[in-house]
């Protein structure tokens, strides 16, 4: 019923869908008086603007999976989204929709997930290895990435990285985890993007991908 409801989706519909969810999005931080009225809403737009392509990017991965019967975003790369969700969703987010944000991507990788491990054999044909344990294999790869993005959160927290006037976390002046989250996702969109370039060149074929996600993400970026 789910991949049903996807594949019928629009990128118009997915729009009208997301945006008005986003755009509850607030944030905790108290901006210090010499920082002009429009910054924290101005931020806030292009966050909630931000969020929204990568949601829908995100969903026409699963659409187009299921479409070529292939997979589009490389297997480190979802995993390194995959384990970041997780952190954000269990650990730094405070406010219940915010979890629910970083949840609900968390579910829609699922969606990712099992086209990879549904279509992957035939894109892993030349290691048969690989090709009958690419289950085991991306879960090994979703720990050691949850756990990379857990051990890098811990520390930035542990000695308040980026503590400044006005970032408050868990209601006290804090470590700004607006930035640890930028970091950690910097990380997971620039290796997405080399690595979607390599899994172009050495496949032939643009499976899994569309123009359609290619328009999204580098509206996002």
């Amino acid at each position: 019923m789910f991949m049903q409801v996807i594949l019928k989706l629009s990128i118009p519909s997915l729009i009208s869908h997301l945006i008005p969810i986003l755009g509850n999005m607030g944030s905790n931080d108290i901006p210090p008086s010499h920082v002009p009225s429009h910054v924290v809403p101005t931020y806030n737009l292009l966050l909630q603007i931000g969020g929204g392509l990568w949601t829908i990017s995100y969903i026409l991965y699963v659409r187009e999976s299921f479409v070529s019967k292939s997979y589009g975003m490389p297997l480190f790369a979802c995993a390194l989204n995959f384990g970041w969700e997780i952190i954000f969703a269990l650990i730094i987010a405070e406010s219940p929709l915010e979890r629910l944000v970083f949840a609900s991507w968390v579910i829609i990788d699922c969606g990712i997930v099992v086209g990879i491990i549904k279509h992957a054999k035939y894109e892993w044909v030349h290691s048969p290895v690989v090709a009958r344990n690419i289950g085991w294999l991306f879960g090994i790869l979703v720990l050691g990435a949850t756990m990379a993005h857990g051990t890098f959160a811990k520390w930035w927290l542990d000695n308040e990285i980026g503590r400044k006037e006005g970032k408050i976390f868990r209601g006290r002046l804090g470590p700004d985890v607006d930035e640890l989250a930028w970091w950690g996702c910097v990380v997971c969109q620039s290796y997405s993007s080399m690595d979607g370039l390599r899994q172009l060149v050495v496949r032939h074929h643009s499976g899994g991908v569309s123009w359609s996600i290619w328009l999204v993400i580098y509206q996002f970026l």
